[in-house]
């Protein structure tokens, strides 16, 4: 009786902390039309600066990608604690950052998504 009562102390902590610890991830959709070349819009996405901004935030990019019917029109998938993208793509002060990529700022659709 003892044993089992250490046992379900155990399992209760562990489930407890794994709660805690456990993330809300949010998967953000981004479409938008772009001022320059997809292939320059990929390099500076891609570019060692930038993914050290992503890894700072806690961000990792999942697609990137041009459209087949307009190459002046890109999506990117990006996942990454909730609201952190929302919130720089949705501030009119991070407006010139987003679009020195050249990313249009205006007209971006922003479909979000929570797991």
């Amino acid at each position: 009786m003892f044993l089992c009562c250490i046992f379900i102390d155990v399992i209760s902590k562990i489930v407890e902390t794994s709660f805690f610890n456990i993330m809300t991830i949010e998967t953000t959709v981004l479409d938008f039309k772009l001022s320059n070349t997809f292939e320059e819009y990929e390099a500076h996405m891609n570019s060692p600066e930038q993914q050290a901004m992503f890894t700072e935030m806690g961000v990792k990019t999942f697609y990137l990608g041009k459209s087949l019917d307009d190459p002046k029109k890109a999506t990117v998938i990006f996942q990454g604690p909730v609201n952190v993208l929302y919130d720089i793509f949705t501030n009119p002060e991070t407006k010139p950052i987003v679009e020195a990529s050249g990313h249009i700022y205006e007209g971006t659709k922003i479909t979000r998504w929570s797991c």
